[in-house]
């Protein structure tokens, strides 16, 4: 079943006694950039994939539509000299129950337009009964977080959250019409999906099912991506699917920056860097740094402070020339994995990884 689309509409900026949940921690006006918040609405289709095909090429059927009103998180340029003509549009991750911050400094501030989506239901409503994993106590959603801001809000389900992402693309990339315009006129040339952790699992079964059928995405920087993706009628409760490859001719640029965490998983499904693809992986760096390290760790994991920020924000500047210039992104050696099962690191007399991306904490501690 196919629909006729309708076009998405868009609201704003918004005002309110307290200003947007989850913006940067750091004040970005002295950095020269400004924090507005907008409302996206409009209509959202979700789709049953097909099992006939493998993993990373998915075809899918629309089963039906419903409406949504969701917000978007905008932090752009003041001076519209200042922007690079690049939008990286973030699918707010919602692990912990409810939405993640937006960045407070790095290669976005180096003339960027961030936009964070919310894409998903648990970043409007907080957990539901059965999202243990990862799920702050007393988590809430950006309804009851601030009724007065957010309480017309309204969500189909996690279903819907890829067209809602494809409707945020839309409104923020460089065809956009809408009357009210969340960039204030800033001139867009590309569009980058970006996500770490569960909302990269999201944007691959969005890659690899709906890319084609959008074409609204430029290319996909993705961060401690543990090679797998829910099934596109997965609710919230789901927490990655099975394991999957990156589909390779999205005919769009995509870098993943991994931890050295997720190498054995993704080592499982066989992905290695192709035309379109690259594949960077840190090691010694967990997949999210401890605030509290000298508080043990509730699964009895050691506490980690190494971050792979700084690589994530270099693959970022190689994915933007990538996508605007057609300078692929170079390639580096993996974490070496020894054969066998089950799966092992190799690792030198220190206990480190070897191979990978060595950052100098590693390599001169």
């Amino acid at each position: 079943m196919a629909t006729d689309r309708v076009q998405p509409d868009v609201q704003g900026p918004i005002d309110g006694l307290r200003p947007p949940w989850g913006v940067p921690r750091a004040d970005p006006e002295p950095f020269g950039y400004r924090v507005e918040e907008y409302q996206l609405s409009g209509v959202a289709a979700c789709y049953q994939q097909s099992t006939d095909h493998p993993a990373a090429h998915v075809e899918v059927e629309e089963l039906g539509t419903a409406p949504y009103r969701t917000r978007l998180l905008v932090i752009r340029p003041a001076d519209p000299t200042k922007f690079n003509h690049t939008v990286l549009l973030n699918w707010q991750n919602v692990s912990a129950g409810h939405e993640s911050w937006a960045p407070s400094e790095g290669e976005l501030y180096q003339g960027y337009a961030w936009v964070g989506v919310s894409a998903q239901e648990v970043g409007l409503f907080g957990p539901p009964v059965g999202m243990g994993r990862g799920a702050r106590a007393g988590a809430m959603g950006l309804v009851d977080e601030d009724p007065e801001r957010y309480g017309m809000l309204r969500h189909p389900g996690d279903p819907g959250s890829f067209d809602i992402f494809a409707d945020a693309a839309r409104v923020v990339g460089p065809g956009r019409s809408t009357d009210i315009d969340p960039l204030a006129g800033l001139d867009v040339h590309h569009v980058i999906a970006v996500g770490g952790s569960q909302s990269a699992m999201r944007l691959v079964a969005y890659a690899n099912a709906l890319h084609h059928r959008h074409r609204v995405i430029d290319g996909y920087a993705l961060s401690v991506w543990e090679g797998r993706a829910p099934d596109l009628m997965d609710g919230p409760i789901s927490y990655g699917g099975g394991r999957t490859a990156i589909r390779e001719d999205l005919g769009v640029p995509v870098v993943v920056v991994n931890s050295e965490f997720e190498t054995l998983a993704l080592h499982a499904t066989g992905a290695v860097d192709s035309e379109w693809i690259r594949y960077w992986e840190v090691a010694g760096t967990p997949h999210g740094v401890t605030r509290r390290p000298e508080l043990p760790h509730g699964r009895g994991w050691e506490p980690n402070t190494l971050r792979f920020k700084p690589v994530a924000e270099s693959a970022l500047r190689h994915l933007r020339r990538w996508v605007a210039e057609g300078r692929p992104a170079p390639s580096f050696p993996r974490i070496a994995v020894d054969p066998g099962r089950p799966l092992r690191i190799q690792r030198d007399a220190h206990g480190n990884a070897v191979g990978g991306i060595r950052l100098p904490e590693l390599e001169a501690p």
